[in-house]
């Protein structure tokens, strides 16, 4: 059987929801685990936010037992964007991540943040726009040599 729900209340170290089923005279289930693709060797981890309608089934002895299915849109919550190649995820607090598949550009716009890469190497193909200025902790480097400690 499955069921549209509202989240009441959400466990994040479980990634478990409980929710309210309107269609059960307002039942609250009891918790749930938020199907994720992947929670193996590699994790994905996204927890549905409280007052978010969700949709839940429940296993065939009753509605002791079952899952949340994820998140559906409404007439409230409508999808940010409109086409099937594009992967978006905008967050609260208004920054966006998406890569658009047709054009192959991937965005990150990042809200009063900030982006942080840790990586032993960075390797940019193609060319560099900085808007803004770059500060180094080591030696700047180009195919000339050193230019720390170049003259004009």
């Amino acid at each position: 059987m499955t069921k549209i729900g509202i989240v009441t209340e959400s466990d994040p170290t479980t990634m478990k929801i409980r929710a309210q089923i309107p269609d059960l005279d307002g039942m609250v289930t009891y918790w749930l685990p938020v199907l994720t693709p992947k929670s193996g060797q590699d994790k994905i981890y996204h927890l549905p936010d409280i007052g978010e309608e969700v949709l839940i089934a429940f296993l065939d002895n009753g509605v002791e037992q079952g899952f949340c299915l994820g998140s559906i849109y409404n007439f409230q919550d409508k999808p940010p964007v409109s086409s099937g190649d594009k992967f978006h995820a905008a967050f609260k607090d208004g920054t966006v991540i998406e890569y658009d598949r047709s054009s192959h550009t991937l965005t990150a716009s990042i809200v009063n943040g900030t982006a942080v890469i840790s990586a032993d190497y960075v390797t940019v193909n193609g060319n560099l726009i900085v808007n803004g200025n770059i500060t180094a902790t080591g030696s700047i480097i180009d195919a000339g040599g050193n230019t720390n400690h170049h003259s004009h």
